[in-house]
């Protein structure tokens, strides 16, 4: 059985916040899980929690995508290279 994606819907995410944040408020989990990969749905997540102003919980999900894949939407690192 595959793991289960975690996505933004793992998190409490609002309507308005799903707008927001991933650009499209229809998105269901079904669709987040199925059409990004796992370190697209934490660059969502750290966009979620830098939205909501917790930049402890952003770090701690850019944190988990990898070097390679070049921080999701370009947004992830760039906030904590200093």
């Amino acid at each position: 059985m595959a793991k289960e994606i975690e996505t933004v819907f793992d998190h409490g995410v609002t309507k308005h916040e799903l707008e927001d944040v991933v650009g499209c408020d229809s998105f269901t989990r079904t669709e987040l899980s199925s059409l990004f990969t796992q370190e697209q749905n934490y660059g969502m997540i750290y966009r979620l929690y830098m939205y909501r102003g917790d930049e402890k919980t952003a770090k701690m999900y850019a944190d988990k995508i990898p070097n390679t894949s070049g921080k999701i939407f370009g947004v992830c690192y760039r906030d904590f290279m200093h």
